[in-house]
């Protein structure tokens, strides 16, 4: 997991910390969480790649876990179809997890990363962050504006 954060620290330097927890989440309870309605993940699966244009980006980003998040944008670029991409999303969300232990494993390397000053946000800013995340038990979370307004993610979880 420590390569994989920084990975990403690198790709993304303005990743907050929950946008670190959004991966590490990803990475320990896959996807499975958002195909509770078929119909809608379907639905909302077409409407995101119809406004996501087409990039020469990597396809698949490893995400640990098993996982990786196929990006949308390098799918339509490489002829991928709607329903390849959903067939892949939904394998991964009836896949088994690696659960809540490799998620605690893996917030505690973040930590241990954000304390020796390698994560794009400091070890004060992300206990601030897990004090309150733990506190709401732990849920799904979004990415951050910021992160948004950065990157414009436009992915699916997939298995790697």
């Amino acid at each position: 997991m420590t390569h994989i954060l920084r990975a990403h620290f690198a790709r993304y330097p303005q990743m907050t910390p929950q946008d670190a927890v959004k991966l590490l989440y990803q990475s320990a309870f896959g996807p499975g969480h958002l195909i509770r309605d078929e119909g809608y993940a379907r639905a909302r699966l077409a409407e995101e790649l119809a406004q996501t244009p087409p990039c020469d980006g990597e396809l698949l980003e490893d995400i640990g876990g098993g996982y990786a998040r196929l990006h949308l944008g390098a799918a339509k670029a490489q002829g991928l179809s709607e329903a390849a991409v959903y067939a892949r999303f939904s394998r991964a969300a009836a896949a088994p997890c690696p659960g809540k232990a490799a998620f605690e494993g893996a917030i505690a390397c973040l930590e241990a990363l954000a304390a020796q000053g390698e994560a794009p946000f400091s070890a004060a800013q992300l206990a601030e962050y897990l004090t309150a995340y733990r506190a709401e038990g732990c849920p799904m979370v979004s990415h951050s504006e910021t992160y948004r307004a950065a990157y414009r993610p436009a992915y699916r979880v997939v298995l790697l």
